[in-house]
């Protein structure tokens, strides 16, 4: 029956990522983190196949591998699990106050322009900028992020001229554009705003898949500000939060690495104790 409950959640899982990963692919996506949803959902599915392997061979050593396999991929599910639940917690809490500062996190340009992506995130920047204004606030606007290999220009750039195209004093606007990760993004907006005397409360407008991470890294780099979630398109839900999950894994790598390892040993123990089939 437990067997039959994992190969259902298997294909439950799977499927849904295989669907959204073709798409992608149909689309035209090519690279590995615009193509995570279909990897996971092959990895998922290859993950339902050996378990009903090992299951429908039956030996003592099949049912041993077995128990790590289940073990190891019942870890990995319930931190994404964790991270899941939290990361959409966060990127849907409400932040009403209005900021002496704004922070733009940039993300890749189409030909030049904004993306769909990044055209969420600075309309969602417009927005509390406008409610700021009306609040009787002037806040600065730091537009973030570098000219990416593939970029004729630094997203700061572009983005900077979307939102003075929106009604952003171009006075207002100081552009970092050295920035090349979320660590950097942070760090050279913070002393942007330090080179132009402001203080303050400041808010960072990113996605609401990557606002987690953000405040994490904000709070590792000094950087004293609330995170702002805007929407994500739903085709691109998936490989974003996958992303978001193996960046966070990343980030507390040992951590996972030595809980990964304790299950190793712990199975090990139980293999030579008798309390597993050896």
């Amino acid at each position: 029956m437990f067997l039959t409950v994992v190969a259902v959640c298997c294909a439950a899982v799977a499927v849904p990522l295989l669907v959204n990963g073709a798409r992608a692919f149909r689309r035209g996506a090519r690279s590995l983190t615009r193509l995570l949803a279909l990897v996971a959902g092959l990895a998922v599915l290859a993950l339902g196949v050996l378990v009903a392997v090992l299951a429908a061979v039956g030996t003592t050593v099949s049912t041993a591998l077995l128990v790590l396999v289940l073990a190891l991929a019942g870890y990995l599910a319930l931190v994404f699990a964790v991270f899941l639940g939290a990361a959409v917690a966060y990127g849907h809490v409400r932040v009403t106050e209005e900021a002496e500062s704004l922070v733009v996190l940039g993300c890749g340009l189409v030909h030049g322009a904004v993306s769909p992506m990044l055209r969420s995130r600075l309309d969602r920047t417009l927005e509390v900028f406008h409610r700021s204004v009306a609040a009787g606030r002037t806040p600065v606007v730091v537009p973030s992020g570098g000219q990416g290999e593939d970029e004729d220009r630094t997203e700061a750039d572009a983005m900077a001229e979307y939102l003075v195209a929106h009604g952003v004093p171009a006075g207002l606007v100081h552009r970092e554009g050295r920035s090349t990760n979320t660590r950097e993004n942070l760090r050279y907006s913070g002393e942007v705003l330090r080179d132009a005397g402001v203080h303050g409360r400041t808010l960072v407008v990113t996605n609401d898949y990557h606002v987690m991470r953000t405040a994490m890294t904000a709070r590792r780099t000094g950087l004293d500000a609330r995170v702002l979630g805007a929407p994500t398109a739903r085709q691109s839900v998936p490989s974003a939060f996958l992303r978001e999950f193996a960046a966070v894994l990343v980030m507390h790598g040992w951590w996972h690495l030595g809980a990964l390892a304790a299950i190793v040993v712990l199975w090990g123990v139980g293999l030579t104790t008798g309390l597993l089939p050896a």
